[in-house]
């Protein structure tokens, strides 16, 4: 019987009780308002998250690189750092060969797998490629 008593303790009555319904109704809308706007956010996460099984093919490139010998990796940095100052000069193709090819050091036969075009095409490409960037050295 206590615990009936205690209750009663904090009912409001008269004017508060009607600004406390109105306050209470105001917090419900805002929950509302709120939960909605989460779940909004969540579902546009969702959507834009993709499953590892679904890239699975990125996520070996991107191991591969990383677990390859320190002498393979030093290398491509290496290579990197010579023929990035000259990849603006290249056409898009140029450059996405030379990447393949020196970079991810691809085999020819790979890089045109990849690229989607013909194993003579990506050595055409290199073989401009090459020649353009062996001008820019020369000063041509």
């Amino acid at each position: 019987m206590s615990r009936k008593k205690d209750a009663n303790k904090y009912w409001i009555y008269g004017e508060d009780a009607a600004l406390a319904a109105r306050f209470t109704k105001y917090l419900t809308k805002v929950l509302y308002a709120r939960r909605a706007s989460y779940i909004r956010d969540k579902m546009v996460e969702v959507s834009r998250e993709i499953s590892i099984e679904d890239c699975s093919g990125e996520v070996d490139d991107v191991y591969g690189r990383l677990t390859a010998p320190i002498e393979e990796r030093v290398e491509a940095k290496l290579m990197w750092e010579g023929i990035r100052n000259y990849l603006p000069k290249l056409t898009p193709k140029e450059c996405e060969v030379m990447i393949a090819l020196y970079i991810d050091r691809l085999p020819v036969s790979e890089a045109a797998a990849k690229l989607g075009v013909e194993p003579n095409t990506v050595s055409t490409h290199r073989r401009n490629a090459c020649e353009k960037i062996r001008n820019e050295m020369e000063g041509k």
